[in-house]
């Protein structure tokens, strides 16, 4: 049996369609069915249903898929090592971003990472913390940026960026003009927030909680997936919210919203680099890792 079949098998239940298969592959699409038919033929089993227009893995073929992932992964990973034993690499970093550092971080970092490794390619995946946590736990990026820690102990984590949460309300709202905000006050406030896995939002109700106010006590007007939706809102005048200080102040300047100062309030934040220990050793992990003065 070859890797490749049970890679075309990997990426159809991962695409959930033939014909994505066939194009990321370069092959027509009865080329992937024959090899799945060899796969089935091949354990004597159907692995593969259709149920509503959508693909559906029978009991063997959760077996197979669950399986033939780690031999896909086991494999490109054999790959790499060979080749760097070469004293060659892959000239591609993947790396997983949430928003605010993809944003507002990366493009510094990957300007100096590009200065000195020329012949390097970056390229990005962007998403809230937890699901790029998710995908270096899948092996699908090579290093994560994401604004709270990963607590497992397989990766290798380092604080890189200190960050705080700012107070934003539209330009016109009677905060503007007051100097002394107490958290309590933000109970009467139409409340915008973002959506659940968000490091601000993680950070956010932290905050909150350690000055005595939890989820429930707040008014939420709206849960939203960035923090560009936030800003829209809160410029709109659909409520107020806590978002990056990276953010806030660049829409401050540009008088889409005004930042309040809270009394008496913390919302410190850090932003962490992670990447799986077993991995720490490989050169364009160091040699990403060294833009931040790691040490490894």
């Amino acid at each position: 049996m070859k890797i490749n079949t049970l890679n075309m098998f990997v990426k159809l239940i991962d695409t959930g369609s033939y014909s994505k298969v066939a194009e990321k592959l370069s092959l027509t699409q009865p080329a992937v069915s024959m090899q799945i038919k060899f796969l089935e033929e091949r354990f004597d089993t159907d692995l593969i249903i259709k149920e509503n227009g959508k693909l559906k893995l029978t009991p063997p073929g959760k077996v197979v898929y669950s399986e033939a992932k780690k031999i896909v992964n086991s494999w490109e990973k054999i790959i790499y090592r060979v080749e760097e034993s070469k004293n060659k690499s892959y000239q591609e970093i993947v790396i997983g971003s949430s928003t605010i550092p993809s944003e507002y971080l990366l493009p510094d970092i990957l300007a100096e990472f590009d200065s000195k490794e020329i012949n390097i390619r970056s390229s990005i995946k962007v998403g809230d913390s937890e699901e790029m946590i998710k995908l270096l736990e899948k092996d699908k990026v090579d290093v994560i940026i994401v604004g709270y820690k990963p607590e497992n102990p397989k990766y290798e984590v380092k604080k890189i960026a200190k960050d705080e949460l700012k107070l934003i309300v539209p330009k016109n709202h009677k905060y503007v003009s007051e100097n002394d905000i107490t958290i309590n006050n933000l109970k009467n406030e139409k409340m915008l927030i973002r959506e659940v896995g968000s490091g601000t939002r993680k950070a956010m109700l932290e905050g909150l909680k350690e000055g005595g106010i939890n989820i429930n006590d707040l008014n939420i007007k709206c849960e939203m997936g960035s923090t560009e939706a936030i800003l829209a809102g809160v410029q709109a005048g659909l409520g107020v919210s806590f978002v990056s200080k990276l953010a806030s102040s660049k829409a401050h300047n540009c008088s889409r919203v005004q930042e309040v100062n809270v009394k008496d309030m913390n919302f410190e934040r850090n932003f962490y680099l992670a990447y799986n220990k077993n991995r720490k050793n490989e050169k364009i992990i160091e040699k990403f890792s060294a833009i931040f003065n790691l040490q490894l």
